[in-house]
């Protein structure tokens, strides 16, 4: 039906027997224009969003880093406690944050006369502490490349923003682009057709429709 409307409209140019109206043309620059326009908005756009994501995602690696890193020396050096949480809850639920690889460090670190600190199951999550403060300061840099371990890890799995909208849109608009240019450079050959050409345009028009 689209098509047929265009056709339509080149026909009523024709029947016209003159060329191809001043306003048409720049309409269609215009059109052309504006999607020009539209497309270059959508690329700022797409790529304002990847900026943005990008941004989110080290924010996120450094909040977690000195979260992690803060809990890690927590355990290496104190013995931490929750009102509100149990003793053996509580060493699980840290020591799942912090993953196995830093807890292998943590408990070789953790200073002496810190106890040991078993989860719900009863078995040894923290072990009892051993080291002194020297082996504890020479073991941060490990310590450190743990967590940055374990925070690139976890960052792997967030949310990723689908950008394929944005590109499906730019197709989109490049086969209108391509549309709209045929309909210029097909307006572009400015003809007069005779009076019998004309009819029987018409003629042809009216046998579609049907």
């Amino acid at each position: 039906m689209r098509m047929l409307r265009i056709t339509g409209l080149l026909l009523c140019l024709a029947l016209a027997a003159c060329t191809t109206p001043p306003e048409v043309k720049q309409a269609l620059a215009a059109k052309d224009q504006a999607y020009t326009e539209n497309e270059q908005l959508m690329r700022q756009y797409r790529e304002l969003v990847s900026n943005i994501t990008t941004r989110h995602l080290q924010w996120y690696r450094y909040v977690q880093t000195r979260l992690k890193l803060d809990l890690a020396l927590q355990w290496a050096t104190t013995n931490p406690r929750q009102a509100e949480v149990p003793d053996a809850a509580l060493a699980e639920d840290d020591a799942a944050l912090l993953g196995s690889d830093v807890m292998a460090v943590i408990n070789s670190i953790r200073l002496k006369s810190l106890p040991e600190r078993k989860g719900q199951n009863g078995q040894p999550v923290f072990a009892a502490g051993s080291g002194d403060m020297t082996n504890l300061i020479q073991h941060i840099p490990d310590l450190i490349a743990r967590v940055e371990q374990r925070v690139d890890s976890d960052a792997k799995a967030p949310q990723s923003v689908d950008l394929t909208a944005f590109d499906q849109y730019r197709t989109n608009v490049e086969a209108l682009r391509r549309i709209n240019g045929l309909i210029k450079q097909y307006l572009d050959i400015d003809v007069t057709l005779s009076r019998n050409d004309t009819q029987s345009l018409a003629d042809a028009l009216r046998t579609v429709r049907r």
